[in-house]
C-alpha cells in the first residue's frame, strides 16, 4: 500500500514498538504523523446506532482479553483508553456492513462502521496495531478506511474423513475472527461417516463420531458472535457410502469393482431416495439459520450406475442420454428439496451443467475455468481452485492466484498432454476438467457473480491434532487475497507480515507450535533440540505426496496411515527459512552486521547432523530422516564456505562452487518432485517425505561469494 511505508517510518521513531503487521491489508492506512497513543489502561468501549450491544459487549470483552494475552500487560485502570464505535446501520449479518474506518488520534480510537459487523472487522485491526508488545502499547496516529473485495471469504473443514472436536473449530472460528474471514463450510457427510447426530435416522450414526445437535446448535451461535457463518454439506449423491451402508435402500452399489471396493452412490430412480432427503434435510436446515445449504455433487463415478435396472428404466422414462444426465436428473430433484426448506443451494463444480435454477451457486474447485464458466452461465460462483490448503502448498503459491483470474489454476494444457502421453491409465484420469485453458477475462456483469473465495482443507491427512497446524498461518495470507484489493500482491511484504501474524494467532490461543510439539515428543520424548531444528527448515512433500494410501490403493491394497510422522509436524511453510533468505539477501547487499548470526545458524545447521544421529539410532520413526539431517549439514556447510569467502574476500574455489551447485540441485530436484500435481506419484520422492527448505538463502551467499 502506498500509506504503508510512511506508517512503518513514523513506528520506527519508536524503536521499541514493532511495526504493525496489518492483515488484510487495508484498502488505505494514513498516518497523520502527530505521534502514538499508548494503551497504559483497559479499552473503554461504547457504541451508538450499532444495534445488537450484547454482541459488540462480548466481542469488546475478547478484543481486551486478546490485547492482555498479546502484550502480558497488566493495566491501569485509571488509565483507560476510549474506544467509540458509531454505525450508519444496525442492521448485521456476515456479510454486511463490513466497511469501516478507524481513526486513532490522541483522545482514543474511533471507529466508523457501516454496522455492526463493521465494527467486528475493525476490532480485528486493533487487535494487530496493539501487536506482540510486552513492553507497552504504542499505536501511531492514523486514520484506517476498510471493506472487502469479497463478500464470501471462506475456509472448508472436513469432519467427514477425520472427525474434528468442537473445541478444535472454535479455535479456527476465533482465528478466522482475527482474519476477517466470514464463513466456515464444514463437510459433514462422506464415504467415511455422517457427522451430526439424526434423530430421524439414527443408523448414520451408529458407527462414528458425531456432533450432537445441542453442539451444532452451540458452535452455530458461537461462529454467529464472532461475525462468522456456518455452511453445512451434506454431499449427495455421491460420496455417500456412509449413508448408503445405514440404509441400503436409498442406495446402489455396482458390480464394477474400484480399488477393491463396489462403488457406491444414492439411487436416483427411487422415490425411496427423495423421501429419505426431504426427512433428512428437513431435519439438518434448521440446525443451520445461514440461508445456504451446500449438497455436494461432486465425483459421481461414471458407472455406478450402469448395473442397476432401475435406472435404466429410469433413462428411458426420462430421455436420459448418460451417467451424466442421471446426475443432472438428480441434482435438480436434491435442490428442490433444499430450495422448499428456504435454502440457497450450493454445489460443486458439476452443478454448473446440470440445470440448476440460476440462484444456485456454484463453487468451482478443480480450475479458474470452472469459475468462468459457471459465471458465464449466469450462477453466482465461489472460488477454491487453486486455494486447496490440503495440498500443503507454501503460502505464495495460493496467495499468487486471484479468484477472479480465469486461467490460474488447473494444469496447463501442456502438462496434462505430457501427462496423457504417459500411460493410459493417466489419460484417463487427466480430463479436460483438470486442465486450464485460456479463457477471456471476467466481462463486468461475471465480475458481479464472482461472489468470493474458499480455502478446503480436506481431511484425508489432517487429524484433529493437525488442523491448526496445516490451516494456518498460510490461510492468513488468503484472508488477504479474499478481503483486500487485487493490487495487493507483495508476496516477500507478505511473507514479513506473516511471521508476526503466526506468533499473535499462536499467543491468542491457536494450538498449532503445541500441536507439533506433541507429535515430536511422542516420537523422541528426550530429544536434544535435534529434531525441532531439524523440523524448523524443512516441509512436508505437496500435492498428496503424503498420502500414503493413494500408491497403495493403486497397487490393490489398502493401509491406515498413522499421522504421527516428522512430515506430519514439519511446518508447511518455513517461515524460518524464508528468514534466513531474507537476511542472506540483506548481507549480500550490505548489511555486513548479519554476517554473525548467519554464521552461527549456519553453523547450528551443520553441527545438527550428529545431535540427530545420535537420538536416530534404532528409532523407526526417526531413521528414515538421517539422510535429510546428512543433506541440511552439507548444504550448510557450502554456506558456511561461502560466508567465510564473502567476509574475506577471496572468492570461492572452483572445487568448492561446484559442490554446491550439485548440491542445490538435488534440493531443487526434491522440491519439484511433489511441486505439480500427479507428479508427486511419478517421480522419487525425498528421504521420509521431507524438504529442506534453506537452498535459496544458500543459493544467494553462494552466487555472491562465486564472483
Amino acid at each position: 500500500m502506498k500509506f504503508f511505508g510512511a506508517l512503518a517510518a513514523t513506528l520506527a521513531a519508536f524503536p521499541v514498538y514493532a511495526a504493525p503487521a496489518l492483515m488484510p491489508l487495508p484498502v488505505s492506512v494514513v498516518p497523520d504523523g502527530t505521534g502514538v497513543l499508548r494503551i497504559e489502561g483497559p479499552l473503554k468501549t461504547g457504541w451508538e446506532g450499532c444495534g445488537n450491544a450484547a454482541l459488540l459487549e462480548r466481542a469488546a470483552t475478547r478484543l481486551g482479553s486478546d490485547i492482555l494475552r498479546q502484550t502480558g500487560l497488566i493495566l491501569d485502570p485509571a488509565k483507560p483508553i476510549a474506544v467509540r464505535a458509531t454505525c450508519r446501520s444496525a442492521q448485521g449479518g456476515v456479510d454486511r456492513g463490513e466497511a469501516y474506518r478507524v481513526t486513532v488520534g490522541s483522545e482514543g480510537v474511533a471507529i466508523e462502521a457501516d454496522g455492526p459487523t463493521g465494527v467486528l472487522r475493525a476490532y480485528a485491526s486493533l487487535r494487530q496495531l496493539a501487536g506482540l508488545s510486552p513492553a507497552g502499547i504504542a499505536i501511531a496516529h492514523q486514520t484506517i478506511t476498510d471493506a472487502p473485495r469479497f463478500a464470501w471469504r471462506g475456509i472448508m473443514l472436513d469432519p467427514a474423513r477425520h472427525f474434528i472436536s468442537v473445541a478444535t473449530l472454535k479455535r479456527q472460528i476465533d482465528a478466522m475472527e482475527r482474519l476477517k474471514f466470514n464463513t466456515l463450510h464444514l463437510h459433514l457427510s462422506d464415504d467415511q461417516g455422517f457427522r451430526v447426530e439424526s434423530l430421524k435416522y439414527p443408523k448414520l450414526n451408529a458407527d462414528g463420531e458425531y456432533y450432537r445437535q445441542s453442539e451444532i446448535r452451540d458452535l452455530v451461535a458461537y461462529a454467529a458472535d464472532r461475525g462468522v457463518r456456518i455452511v453445512p454439506e451434506f454431499d449427495v449423491p455421491g460420496h455417500s457410502r456412509a449413508i448408503v451402508t445405514a440404509y441400503p435402500e436409498v442406495g446402489t452399489f455396482s458390480k464394477t469393482m474400484f480399488l477393491g471396493q463396489p462403488e457406491v452412490a444414492l439411487n436416483p430412480a427411487s422415490e425411496k431416495t427423495y423421501r429419505f432427503l426431504e426427512r433428512l434435510f428437513g431435519e439438518m436446515a434448521p440446525l443451520f439459520p445461514d440461508p445456504h445449504f451446500h449438497i455436494g455433487g461432486d465425483e459421481v463415478s461414471k458407472t455406478v450406475w450402469a448395473d442397476a435396472e432401475d435406472v435404466q428404466a429410469l433413462m428411458a422414462r426420462e430421455n436420459l442420454a448418460d451417467s451424466k444426465a442421471v446426475e443432472a436428473f438428480f441434482l435438480r430433484r436434491a435442490a428442490d428439496i433444499v430450495r422448499r426448506l428456504g435454502k440457497t443451494v450450493i454445489g460443486w463444480e458439476e452443478v454448473s451443467g446440470a440445470g440448476l435454477p440460476k440462484d444456485s451457486i456454484v463453487q468451482a474447485w478443480q480450475t479458474s475455468n470452472a469459475m468462468a464458466d459457471a459465471t458465464a452461465k449466469g450462477h453466482r460462483t465461489i472460488m477454491s481452485a487453486g486455494y486447496y490448503l490440503n495440498l500443503l502448498m507454501p503460502a505464495d503459491y495460493h496467495y499468487g492466484i486471484d479468484p477472479a483470474a480465469t486461467a490460474a489454476a488447473g494444469l496447463t494444457p501442456e502438462h496434462a498432454k505430457a501427462l496423457r502421453g504417459l500411460s493410459p491409465l493417466l489419460a484417463n484420469f487427466v480430463t479436460d476438467a483438470l486442465v486450464d485453458f485460456p479463457h477471456a477475462p471476467l466481462s463486468a456483469e461475471q465480475e458481479k457473480l464472482l461472489i468470493g473465495a474458499e480455502a478446503p482443507l480436506w481431511g484425508e491427512i489432517a487429524t484433529d491434532e493437525l488442523i491448526d497446524h496445516h490451516l494456518w498461518p498460510r490461510a492468513a495470507a488468503l484472508a488477504e487475497r479474499f478481503w483486500s484489493p487485487a493490487s495487493v500482491t507483495d508476496a516477500p511484504d507478505m511473507y514479513r507480515r506473516l511471521a508476526i501474524v503466526s506468533a499473535q494467532l499462536t499467543v491468542s490461543g491457536l494450538d498449532d507450535r503445541a500441536n507439533r510439539q506433541r507429535i515430536a515428543a511422542r516420537i523422541v520424548p528426550d530429544d536434544n533440540g535435534a529434531v525441532a531444528d531439524l523440523l524448523a527448515i524443512t516441509g512436508p512433500v505437496r500435492n498428496m505426496a503424503h498420502d500414503h494410501r493413494i500408491k497403495a490403493m493403486l497397487a490393490g491394497q489398502r493401509i491406515v496411515q498413522p499421522l504421527n510422522a516428522l512430515a506430519d509436524t514439519a511446518p508447511v511453510d518455513s517461515l524460518a527459512a524464508r528468514r534466513f533468505a531474507d537476511e542472506a539477501k540483506r548481507y549480500v547487499a550490505g548489511e555486513r552486521a548479519l554476517g554473525a548470526p548467519l554464521k552461527a545458524q549456519l553453523g547450528d545447521w551443520r553441527a545438527n547432523e550428529a545431535r540427530f544421529g545420535a537420538i536416530a539410532t534404532g528409532n523407526p520413526m526417526l531413521e528414515p530422516a538421517r539422510p535429510t539431517a546428512t543433506l541440511i549439514a552439507a548444504v550448510a556447510a557450502a554456506g558456511l564456505d561461502a560466508l567465510e569467502a564473502l567476509e574475506t574476500g577471496r572468492p570461492l574455489t572452483a572445487a568448492q562452487v561446484e559442490n554446491a551447485k550439485e548440491l542445490l540441485a538435488r534440493l531443487e530436484k526434491e522440491e519439484a518432485a511433489s511441486w505439480r500435481p500427479f507428479d508427486s506419484f511419478l517421480r522419487p520422492q525425498p528421504a521420509a517425505d521431507l524438504i529442506v527448505k534453506i537452498g535459496p538463502g544458500i543459493r544467494t551467499l553462494v552466487e555472491a561469494a562465486a564472483k
